[in-house]
Formats: structure tokens, sequence, C-alpha cells
């Protein structure tokens, strides 16, 4: 396993310290360093229009140290000793400015609070989480700050990966992040939930009333589904512990869970009768535009709970936002 070595944490306003603590909790146990990270939008793309005596190039210098001082002030007043922090503040676009950060910093995880936005249509997540969670090449945790306290429990969702090498890559960083998160070392979770949901295909348009198999041909059917997709979630998580070594593998039992139906229902239902804190997903797209598009069914599924999250890429991703993104 890729052990957690810098942490990339991003606020947009000012920093929660509540969250900063969660942040810290993480990498105290993990041994990670922490870049508590902000960004500047560039003087030139907000300003059309200048004036005599009006330098907007030092409007933007001293926009970046103020917000330098502010970080420091907040991250020297946490009083956190035993855990190496320090500041950046970056200048661009920012989603365009993180993901340049995090590719350049070669940071592990970029870690940030939810966006809330106002508007017609509100989403749990908001637009800048998606494109972050789109672009962005290493683990993103958005996380939430639970007021009525923590279960200590984790759902980790994988897909079905039979034939397809981004699926099974995807399953395994799932799968390597539960067992890190399960090692002794690791105080945050203490039970973990592996979820797989699955359907027989052409299931709702078998069981609709103008095309309605004979019950016992269906009901062979969805029986054979069933236990193939059992079998292969049982094998897959036996032969992922297998390859662990002894002291992890010691910790590694999560709770297996099949759930039939669509997983963007199935899903969400199994966190909230959990109380689950976090829900861990790959974010694998179809749409062919080089990663710029989350799958239409992870999307679904993030903006239908309400706990913290963590989205992964699969292997050789690469980000569809270029470098040097600042104009």
């Amino acid at each position: 396993m890729n052990p957690i070595k810098s942490i990339l944490y991003y606020v947009e306003d000012e920093v929660d310290l509540a969250a900063l603590g969660h942040v810290v909790e993480i990498a105290r146990s993990t041994g990670a360093r922490i870049t508590v990270g902000t960004v500047v939008k560039p003087a030139h793309l907000q300003v059309l229009f200048t004036r005599d005596n009006f330098d907007v190039q030092e409007v933007e210098r001293l926009l970046i140290a103020h917000r330098e001082r502010h970080l420091d002030e907040v991250v020297r007043g946490v009083g956190i000793t035993d855990v190496m922090i320090d500041t950046r503040v970056f200048v661009g676009d920012p989603v365009y400015a993180i993901v340049e950060a995090v590719t350049k910093g070669d940071y592990d995880v970029l870690a940030k609070l939810p966006t809330h936005e106002d508007g017609f249509q509100q989403h749990i997540f908001g637009t800048m989480d998606m494109r972050l969670m789109r672009a962005c090449p290493c683990p993103v945790f958005i996380g939430r700050v639970k007021p009525t306290g923590y279960s200590e429990r984790i759902v980790a969702a994988i897909d079905y990966d039979e034939g397809d090498a981004s699926k099974t890559t995807l399953n395994e960083k799932i799968l390597e992040s539960i067992a890190h998160m399960l090692s002794d070392q690791f105080s945050m979770v203490k039970q973990a939930y592996i979820a797989h949901a699955w359907s027989l295909y052409g299931e709702s348009l078998l069981t609709a009333k103008a095309e309605k198999a004979p019950p016992a041909r269906l009901q062979k059917a969805m029986h054979q589904e069933e236990n193939k997709r059992r079998e292969w979630l049982a094998e897959l998580v036996k032969q992922f512990k297998s390859s662990l070594p002894a002291g992890d593998a010691e910790t590694f039992n999560p709770e297996l869970e099949l759930l039939h139906g669509d997983p963007v229902t199935a899903i969400p239902e199994l966190v909230h009768h959990l109380n689950a804190d976090v829900l861990a997903m790959g974010t694998l797209s179809r749409s062919g535009l080089g990663g710029m598009l989350i799958g239409n069914t992870a999307e679904a599924i993030l903006n239908r709970v309400n706990c913290s999250v963590v989205t992964f890429k699969p292997q050789g991703f690469e980000s569809p936002i270029p470098r040097h993104s600042r104009r």
C-alpha cells in the first residue's frame, strides 16, 4: 500500500478548526505532513479596466500577502507541534490551481470541506467539489464535521470488475485505503463495510407487465446472478486480504454487503442505515473525454449522502486540466 505522506488541505475562505483537527488526526496516524492552502484569483482576470495610479498587480501581491499572514496566524494559533504543517497561497482559477498544486507537489490526498452553493438547483456537493473529484489525480476527501458524533464506520462501494482493468485498479485502491484505515495506528475507523449493489441485466424490463418473463425462469436467472456476485465479492476480498502483510491482514475484517438494486439508491440507503461517517468510492467515467466527467452513477450517489466522501481514480489517470493553468 502507498503510505500517505502529504496532505493538501484546501480552504476556500476561513479555516474551519474542527475540520483541520480531523486532518491533523489523519496526519498524526499516518505520519504525513499537511499543507493548508488557499487560492487567490489573478488580478488580470478580475479587473477589466484599469485606472491611472491603480496597480492591479500590486493589489494581487497585497492579497497574497494578507492570505499568507492569515493562514500562518491560524496554524500557529492551533498550537500543533507533533505534525508538520505549512501554508501556501496559490494563484489562478481555484480548481486549476489546486489540481496543478497536487500534481506538482506530489500530494497523496486532497482534503476540503464541501462547497455550499445557493441557486435554483442545490446539490449536497458544490460545483467546485465535483470539478475537483473529476479532475484531481489523487484521492479527494470531502469532509463533513458531524456535530452529533461519529459512528467510526466507513462504507466502501465497489463495482463488478470482470474483464475491466480500470475497475479492477479502482477496487484495489479502495480496498487498500480501507485496510490502511483499519490498521492499528489509524483510530478514526473501527468498522468497514464493503458494499456492492447488483441487479440482473434488463431486470426492470423483464419484470414489467408488458415484457414479463416467466417467473420460474426469471427467478432462476436472478438467483444465479446473485450467487455469481456474492462469490465474486467474497473472493475479491479474500484475495486482497491474502496479499496483505500479517499485521494488516489481522485487522482487515470488513463486513460484506451484497445489495440488490440500483446502486444510486442502494448505496445511500446503506450509508444512512449504518450512519456511516465516510463513503469511499471510485469515480470512473465512461465519457470518453479523458476523465472530464465524473460517472453519472457516482455523481448521483454522492448527491444522496450526507456523510464525508473519499473518491479514487483508476491507475494511470491523467488530469484533463493542463499544467501552468495561470493565465
